[in-house]
């Protein structure tokens, strides 16, 4: 059977495919782009075979850019370093499987303005761009499901004064596909005119 009657065609993958391949740092850089769910006019697509099979690479990737609707923006969120997690884990049943998205973010001191995005994300979709510290993008939202606070250790003052004071934020999304996003970082942090 032709590779081109295949959805995505097979390839060698070597250990090391090539100089920078070779870096491998763990954690995420510590900020977050993130927006309401409603607030984005057009998402990234999944990758699809045209003519030809995809590559691995294209069917590791979304096709496209999160763009805002005019008016809409989406913000920056930074917080301790070396204190959160990214991570994608497997789920569902042999026919259904899929792909749990899971950020968990520590921000050092309960204050007002954690207090107030928590309430802001209570029972919202939201998207989230994560960065991790090879420089790869995820994002967690596409147009037909947002991302989710979930429930995580919460806030506390900590038992003892050298103890960290701190909130855990605790968002998750379930994508068919397990996807890298190399879509825009930039314009959608500025809104756009209206009209």
């Amino acid at each position: 059977m032709a590779d081109d009657a295949k959805c995505i065609a097979l390839d060698d993958i070597n250990e090391a495919m090539d100089c920078d391949n070779m870096d491998n740092m763990g954690g995420i850089v510590p900020s977050v782009i993130y927006g309401y769910h409603e607030d984005v006019a057009t998402w990234p697509d999944y990758p699809t075979k045209a003519e030809t099979a995809l590559t691995l690479d294209e069917a590791g990737a979304f096709k496209g850019d999160v763009v805002m609707k005019a008016g809409c923006k989406a913000y920056k969120m930074e917080f301790t370093d070396e204190l959160a997690e990214f991570k994608i884990t497997d789920q569902g049943e042999v026919g259904g499987e899929s792909f749990l998205y899971d950020l968990n973010i520590i921000a050092a001191k309960m204050r007002k303005k954690i207090f107030g995005f928590e309430n802001a994300t209570k029972g919202r979709k939201m998207f989230f761009i994560i960065t991790d510290n090879n420089g790869t993008n995820y994002l967690m939202g596409d147009k037909r499901r947002g991302a989710v606070r979930a429930s995580g250790d919460g806030s506390t003052t900590g038992s003892g004064s050298t103890a960290r004071n701190q909130n855990t934020l605790r968002y998750t999304f379930t994508c068919p596909r397990k996807l890298v996003y190399e879509g825009d970082m930039e314009t959608l942090l500025t809104a756009s005119p209206v009209g």
